[in-house]
């Protein structure tokens, strides 16, 4: 058994063994992940989780079911520094939530692109174009690494859907992003 496996448990702590009794046959390989990634995914979603309630903060306002449901739904990934994560007019097909990292939120009027706003950890963005046939209101680009929550619209409707006072904090942040 390897150090730090726990003990006690029915397949004696060792993961293939557990794999083999959940159905892995013994030639099959068994999937590979990052572990680096992983670690650093549960970090950023723990720390969003430890700051103090931020009423311009999406993720800081959710509740633990929420966040929960939102994770399972979600792909986790990593856009390097000046990478778009979403364009301006482009169909929507889904929304994100920063783990990690910051962005600045770009529109282009008249053939002129503005800074309009930046974003960071525990920001939702791409909820505007979220809704059925939505377009992008503004480009997304990374200012510096990013890690993201990535999670398609229709399940993020489902999610919502699920957890009513959801909605009621997406809209409260689209009008305090509108006038504020």
């Amino acid at each position: 058994m390897k150090k730090g496996m726990p003990t006690g448990e029915p397949w004696g702590g060792d993961v293939l063994n557990w794999l083999y009794e959940h159905g892995k046959r013994p030639d099959e390989k068994v999937p590979e992940f990052d572990v680096g990634k992983t670690l650093r995914l549960v970090r950023a979603v723990r720390e969003i989780g430890a700051r103090e309630p931020d009423p311009t903060n999406f993720w800081s306002l959710l509740g633990r079911a929420e966040r929960g449901d939102l994770v399972s739904a979600a792909s986790k990934r990593a856009f390097p520094r000046g990478i778009a994560l979403m364009r301006q007019g482009e169909q929507a097909g889904n929304v994100m939530i920063i783990l990690d990292g910051w962005t600045k939120v770009l529109v282009n009027a008249e053939g002129r692109e503005r800074v309009i706003a930046r974003r960071g950890p525990g920001d939702l963005i791409g909820e505007h174009g979220a809704a059925p046939g939505g377009l992008r209101s503004a480009t997304v680009i990374a200012v510096e690494a990013v890690l993201a929550l990535v999670i398609s619209t229709e399940d993020f409707a489902a999610i919502i859907s699920e957890h009513p006072s959801m909605n009621d904090i997406v809209k409260m942040q689209a009008y305090d992003r509108r006038t504020g």
